[in-house]
């Protein structure tokens, strides 16, 4: 075990959400096999003080878990300069490889559905008679089930990280010829890639930014011919759509120049190593543009009720202006650098 502020904080975290966790897991399932209790009630009141605990347990563990992610990064950069060989956060996931492999896709996926819940949450909460109190319980066994299970990782790795291997450098896998981040593209745009990845890059982001603010406009159904439903879907296609061109976009082009080593294409020293010190936030502003998106179908999805127009409409209009913003911030921020360099 490496022993720093980094990891003590993270052992706490991961200690206590676990802990309170079981608790809340208990409560909502008696909850919802009591779930008679909620059907009685016919006031909101008399709803709230049945499911308080449940509902302000669950903010708060959810939301600390929710920082549990970022605070992951910065406590594997805490631990390159403890693993023998190591030059980045690459390095360091070389020990003990298949947990950090899993943390890094339970982490995000946990993120995005708390941060689902949360915002349902708060619609039901401010309905005049929370007549989602029943769906929001049961969509809270699964943030229930990623937080234990991210609680149980997170401890042990931090129990089990021993750096008793000397480890490879992150060019050893990032920088050789045959990578995939590097056949996909030159699959499609031949061996000259890195301009028309870039311009996709920038295609599809200004497609998804238009399409969020016409999302926002009264009249985009007219000046479309689209129905509201097929508008949304198509919205969220290109979302997922942009994912990997982002992540493939970041790897072969921005990174490397950006970090002006236009050979280097590992995403950890692009994020972590100082030579772009905004990298962090442009990566978090993309993430949660694009998580935006998902949330916003969340919502629909799990609160639907007729009374639900007066709340959650305006919500979502914040959560797709919300989107909008950190894509374009994102993207400014790309495009400075790139004129800088």
């Amino acid at each position: 075990m490496i022993l720093n502020i980094y990891t003590i904080i993270q052992l706490f975290i991961a200690v206590v959400s676990f802990t309170l966790g079981i608790v809340l897991l208990y409560l909502t399932i008696r909850a919802i096999v009591g779930v008679d209790a909620f059907r009685g009630s016919e006031s909101k009141s008399t709803q709230e003080k049945s499911g308080y605990l449940i509902f302000l347990l669950a903010c708060v563990v959810l939301s600390i878990r929710m920082l549990a992610w970022p605070w992951f990064y910065l406590m594997l950069q805490s631990f390159v300069m403890e693993v023998p060989g190591a030059m980045c956060i690459f390095g360091v996931t070389q020990i003990l490889p298949s947990t950090v492999k899993f943390l890094q896709i339970i982490k995000p996926l946990s993120f995005f559905i708390m941060g689902g819940w949360l915002l349902c949450y708060f619609v039901n909460k401010n309905l005049p008679t929370a007549p989602l109190t029943r769906r929001i319980l049961f969509f809270l066994l699964i943030p229930c089930g990623l937080l234990l299970v991210d609680s149980t990782a997170d401890i042990y790795y931090v129990l089990c990280m021993k750096p008793l291997i000397t480890v490879s450098c992150c060019s050893t896998v990032f920088d050789v010829a045959f990578r995939p981040s590097a056949m996909i593209p030159q699959a499609i745009f031949g061996a000259n890639y890195s301009n028309p990845l870039l311009f996709l890059y920038y295609l599809i982001n200004i497609v998804l930014i238009i399409l969020l603010l016409l999302s926002a406009s009264k009249k985009r159904s007219s000046s479309l011919f689209l129905s509201r439903k097929m508008f949304k879907y198509i919205l969220l296609a290109v979302a997922i759509i942009n994912i990997p061109i982002v992540f493939i976009s970041f790897l072969e082009v921005i990174g490397p120049r950006l970090m002006q080593l236009l050979l280097h294409h590992c995403i950890y020293c692009f994020i972590g190593n100082g030579t772009v010190p905004d990298a962090p936030i442009i990566v978090g502003l993309f993430i949660i543009g694009t998580f935006a998106i998902g949330w916003m179908f969340i919502i629909k999805f799990m609160c639907k009720t007729t009374e639900k127009e007066p709340i959650s409409s305006k919500l979502l209009l914040r959560i797709n202006n919300l989107s909008a913003f950190c894509l374009l911030s994102s993207l400014i921020m790309v495009t400075v650098h790139l004129i800088i360099v």
